[in-house]
């Protein structure tokens, strides 16, 4: 077996953040299989991209993204379209990538992924050239992640979202919104916009319930309404998963999506704001390697597992039969 080296990169500022003793401790096993391991600490925001293809170039096999969604997503920016895989250890406040995909929260068992895990390409999306693993929210959701105090985040998690939500809900308003989608038309007045390449939302709930992460197409949920009594109304059918059967929501999948807004609205991907309002987003396929738990059956990907396979079928295979 040749070498293996795997980048660890760390946001310390993550909300679960355990120490750095507990995080080594917790590499020991890679480090007693022969692997070289690197580690970086995120001094600000995108240095986790530069950091991730900078590994990329140098031919790491892993790198692990350690933090929250958006330390993941910072990650998967320098990766996209590289053959170094990227693996989560989440340690941030909701971690929808983990709990979607069934990726450990207890530390040691999301680093050991990378000795019995599977590698699997995935398809990300793009907004405008910023790409995102999870989801792109435009309105209401987007604006709540704007205006969420980050001292009260670090302190509270996602309780610092609930506030936000709370308070934005009440003054929020809809907005007229041209969207056209692969030959479709939607016109009206909309609360929120969500283009999913996953369907967990929040770690909480499923808001684009027929996404895949393989199928090179995005999900898109447009909530129609005018103030906080339709929002309320769609916080409710969405706890019920009966959103999709109200005549003011609009669901399609599209390979890619163009928005026409009446006036800028907000914009966020993967919990990350944005300071543009995207005109054009799409599905880019096959564009990531990710490291998954072996074996495990997900709706999400298109043969319903995670097992078997080789580097020649562009589909998936074993971290540890790499040689």
């Amino acid at each position: 077996m040749g070498d293996r080296r795997a980048l660890f990169i760390v946001n310390p500022v993550a909300h679960h953040f355990p120490g750095w003793r507990r995080l080594q401790e917790a590499a020991r096993p890679l480090q007693r299989a022969g692997w070289r391991l690197v580690w970086e600490e995120t001094q600000g925001p995108h240095h986790a991209t530069a950091l991730a293809r900078e590994a990329a170039r140098e031919g790491m096999e892993v790198v692990f993204a350690c933090g929250g969604d958006g330390t993941l997503r910072e990650a998967a920016c320098g990766l996209v379209g590289t053959p170094t895989a990227l693996a989560f250890v989440p340690i941030g406040t909701v971690n929808v990538w983990a709990r979607q995909l069934g990726i450990p929260l207890r530390l040691e068992r999301a680093v050991a992924l990378a000795l019995e895990g599977q590698r699997r390409l995935v398809d990300v999306g793009r907004a405008d050239g910023h790409y995102f693993l999870l989801m792109a929210g435009m309105g209401l959701d987007a604006q709540v992640t704007r205006t969420v105090n980050l001292s009260l985040k670090r302190w509270t998690g996602a309780g610092a979202y609930a506030l936000a939500a709370l308070r934005e809900t009440l003054a929020w308003r809809g907005r007229h919104v041209i969207m056209r989608a692969d030959g479709q038309e939607v016109r009206g007045c909309a609360l929120m916009l969500v283009v999913g390449n996953v369907r967990n939302y929040a770690g909480l709930v499923e808001v684009t319930p027929r996404a895949r992460l393989d199928d090179a197409m995005l999900d898109v949920c447009v909530f129609l309404g005018r103030g906080a009594t339709d929002t309320v109304l769609h916080a409710l059918r969405v706890a019920f998963r009966r959103h999709l059967h109200s005549p003011m929501v609009v669901y399609l999948q599209a390979r890619a999506v163009e928005v026409e807004w009446s006036e800028p609205t907000p914009c966020h991907v993967d919990g990350d704001p944005l300071d543009i309002t995207p005109v054009r987003l799409e599905a880019v396929p096959q564009a990531l390697w990710v490291v998954l738990p072996p074996g495990r059956r997900t709706p999400l990907l298109g043969d319903s597992g995670l097992g078997g396979g080789g580097p020649g079928d562009g589909g998936h295979y074993a971290l540890g039969h790499r040689v």
